[in-house]
């Protein structure tokens, strides 16, 4: 799974489960002004430790906000929670091991963490079939 599968999944989530409610990219230049009603969202980290020689570890950091900081609807951490909560990415789900909603400052956000353990496949290589062998006559001297 690649952190661009990853970002489209959750833009498609969050557009399912608030179907009347603007989705944004937060690109930094044209995101809607503050006080519109709607959701932006944007990859905030990426990381990629190696554990083993063939096992890594990716986590991953999402910020999604909420525009309009003076109307903030009073379901909305725990739709928030419920939409990102697990996710599916190519049939395979997902599950965040920490959603956290902050209200202080000027826009309410939530932060997203998803942590995957993934393996590297590494190339088959062909074993021996079959030991043959074959009697041979010592030489004498």
């Amino acid at each position: 799974m690649t952190t661009n599968q990853l970002t489209t999944t959750i833009a498609n989530t969050l557009t399912q489960h608030f179907p009347h409610i603007p989705v944004h990219l937060a690109n930094g230049g044209n995101t809607p002004a503050p006080d519109t009603q709607g959701l932006t969202y944007r990859l905030l980290s990426a990381k990629l430790t190696r554990e083993r020689s063939d096992r890594f570890v990716q986590f991953h950091t999402f910020e999604i906000r909420w525009l309009d900081a003076s109307n903030i609807p009073d379901t909305l951490p725990d739709r928030l929670f419920e939409a990102l909560e697990t996710i599916e990415v190519e049939g395979t789900p997902y599950r965040a091991t920490e959603l956290r909603w902050k209200t202080w400052g000027q826009i309410p956000k939530l932060l997203v963490y998803y942590t995957m353990r993934t393996t590297k496949v590494s190339e088959s290589t062909t074993t021996m079939q079959q030991l043959e062998q074959r009697p041979t006559a010592l030489k004498a001297r």
